[in-house]
């Protein structure tokens, strides 16, 4: 293969790419760094079309390449150095026939239909900072949303209804409007207020908002998109089938190793009845820490109560939900994030 049947091969493969596909394949490249494509797709179980992307974009770079070291045998040549500029010429050619190569498609594995995976499963193998590390691959404005659900547990929905924060002393106090509320069997409770740790991490980053804005604030915002980005982000890092609700269950499961698995977990998850709580986290799922949680107050007792285990205080019997301070509203636009990669 000539010099010319190279250059034309890898201009046809860069050529006509919109400045926005060209953005997307730098961020790609720089997130494969140097590890082949289909490892990648295999290693973060990518979606059918996300293999598509992550094969283009390795292809515009390898063409880049060829043209790279094209112009650098040419300089060379031109200098009188004929060994670089051969050496150049033929990592250009060896890039090039790859180029010229079929490769078979990508094919993610097919999902099992008859095969159910529950969320909570999906914490086995985790590392102990999955949580922070997903948070740190957000963006700014993305990480607000990440931060109040890994540190309250709280659903999604309820992020969306609007989530009050606001300083108790050197605590943060978090009041959550319950979204599973049946008026027919009396099942969800309709508020309810946690109280942690002002020296826990997520805590300090959240009382450190609220003092920003002068006191108490009221966050809300749509979370379509924001849960593709999430979703997306935590497969970028090698965290398979990890979705929002998934900071549910590890809030849940960090609470049970902290001795919690009495009916305080289930007020804390929003829940009116005990038999609920059986189906998030598992104490051996518990990453330490628990947020610092210190104390829940919700709008009425437990149904089924259940005996505590040994060496765990009961619930306390719930009392009135304290009468917020007039809030700020925090309408966070999260729809304008960028698309999801």
């Amino acid at each position: 293969m000539d010099a010319g049947q190279m250059r034309a091969l890898a201009q046809g493969i860069r050529k006509g790419r919109s400045d926005s596909t060209i953005a997307e394949y730098d961020r790609i490249i720089k997130r494969l760094a140097g590890e082949p494509w289909r490892d990648y797709a295999d290693r973060v179980n990518a979606s059918r079309r996300y293999g598509y992307l992550l094969k283009a974009a390795d292809r515009y770079r390898r063409a880049g390449l060829v043209l790279d070291w094209l112009r650098l045998s040419d300089r060379a040549r031109k200098a009188g150095d004929r060994l670089t500029a051969g050496d150049y010429r033929r990592r250009a050619e060896q890039v090039a026939h790859a180029l010229q190569e079929d490769e078979a498609p990508y094919r993610p594995e097919a999902p099992n239909p008859n095969r159910k995976t529950s969320k909570r499963k999906t914490l086995a193998g985790l590392p102990p900072d999955w949580r922070e590390q997903i948070i740190a691959e957000l963006n700014d404005l993305d990480q607000f949303p990440a931060v109040v659900l890994a540190l309250t547990g709280c659903r999604p929905a309820e992020f969306q209804a609007g989530i009050v924060l606001e300083r108790a002393g050197q605590d943060l106090r978090v009041t959550i409007s319950g979204v599973k509320i049946s008026k027919l069997t009396g099942g969800g409770q309709e508020s309810r207020t946690l109280v942690f740790d002002g020296a826990d991490a997520l805590a300090s980053w959240l009382l450190a908002h609220v003092d920003d804005h002068g006191g108490p604030v009221r966050v809300r915002g749509d979370l379509g998109a924001w849960r593709k980005r999430f979703t997306r982000a935590a497969a970028r890092l090698g965290f398979k089938k990890i979705s929002p609700y998934s900071l549910r269950h590890q809030f849940a499961g960090d609470q049970k190793r902290r001795g919690w698995n009495d009916d305080r977990l289930s007020q804390a998850l929003g829940q009116a009845s005990a038999r609920t709580r059986k189906h998030y986290g598992h104490a051996r799922q518990g990453r330490g820490g628990g947020g610092g949680l210190k104390s829940v107050t919700a709008t009425q007792a437990v149904r089924n109560a259940q005996t505590p285990i040994p060496g765990q205080s009961p619930a306390p019997t719930p009392e009135p939900i304290p009468t917020p301070t007039p809030v700020l509203d925090l309408d966070l636009d999260l729809d304008t994030g960028p698309s999801p990669e």
